[in-house]
């Protein structure tokens, strides 16, 4: 593994909505700046090539990452997408209090060097189909504020306002669920694997997409791996005599919301599930602990389906 680490030469872009600043690992040279636009992109690409980097390291910044990550995903770079709060800890862990868009990219660069497995290139109809759900969700996010909204207010002129762009936003969201489907069914793969997670007990189809779009890695993953990747994993807090309560922590939030609900709906109208979760509550659970249970079971249950290729069939109450 050192080995493999020593052959390969690592680069940390920082990403701004105008600029990229992009370092080598161990290179003292100046940071280089670069435009994020389709010209500073393809200007970084050479640049990178040029200095035989390998492997190249971003940090996730709401999207403004999007056209470089798919320029090095085409070119054949390993890429490391690093969240925010991963970069915050490694610099505490360095000492580093500075923070320059310079030495931001070096700091990136040295994350990226410590960086043992690195997931495959993004899927591009997947990565298409991720912004199209993200302006899904965030609609639902504004139809449910101007909701709220309208319970507020008693003027017969704004409630008629409120009213119209609500179905506005209704609307939006129908036809863009029904090209989400349309697009998903075009890929005889995305919609097998569809399929199967909509065999699963409240998955519906938006929580279906929300798994095969925002957790490609399913059905590759070993026991255990899949709920630490969506953040349901417990953790234990235990030290010398001290010993806490085990906490979820990380994970991906988005399609962690998605199964929340599927998990309601699981634990209401599943028998097995509703046993189960009878069961954990029987045991002295607290009601979110629960919940998180029966999350932590669909999504290794999405896991092994997919893994095995048959859809999921309904399981006695026990």
């Amino acid at each position: 593994m050192e080995q493999m680490k020593s052959n390969t030469r690592m680069a940390g872009v920082d990403v701004g909505k105008s600029w990229l600043d992009a370092a080598v690992h161990g290179d003292d040279a100046p940071v280089t700046r670069f435009g994020n636009d389709r010209e500073g992109v393809a200007e970084l690409i050479a640049w990178l090539k040029t200095r035989e980097v390998s492997r190249v390291g971003m940090e996730a910044t709401g999207g403004y990452e999007r056209d470089l990550r798919q320029a090095c995903d085409a070119t054949g770079f390993e890429v490391v997408v690093h969240q925010p709060m991963e970069v915050r800890l490694f610099a505490r862990l360095k000492r580093k209090r500075a923070k320059t868009d310079a030495l931001d990219a070096r700091l990136i660069a040295a994350a990226t060097a410590q960086i043992d497995a690195v997931r495959a290139a993004q899927d591009p109809r997947l990565a298409e189909l991720a912004e199209r759900l993200t302006a899904y969700e965030q609609i639902t996010d504004q139809a449910a504020q101007l909701k709220t909204c309208l319970e507020q207010t008693r003027l017969k002129d704004v409630i008629r306002r409120f009213n119209g762009l609500i179905r506005t936003l209704e609307r939006t969201k129908a036809e863009l669920l029904t090209d989400m489907l349309r697009r998903v069914e075009a890929e005889p793969d995305l919609l097998a694997r569809f399929k199967l997670l909509t065999s699963l007990p409240g998955h519906g189809p938006v929580v279906a997409l929300g798994e095969l779009i925002r957790m490609p890695e399913l059905g590759s993953l070993e026991r255990g791996q899949a709920a630490a990747l969506l953040g349901v994993a417990p953790y234990d807090r235990q030290s010398g005599q001290m010993k806490g309560q085990s906490t979820i922590a990380g994970g991906r939030s988005r399609p962690r919301r998605l199964l929340y609900l599927a998990a309601l709906s699981a634990k209401r109208c599943d028998p097995s599930f509703k046993a189960f979760a009878e069961r954990l509550a029987a045991q002295g659970k607290p009601p979110k602990k629960v919940i998180v249970a029966v999350m932590r079971k669909l999504i290794e249950a999405a896991n092994l389906i997919l893994k095995r290729g048959h859809p999921w069939t309904k399981q006695p109450a026990t």
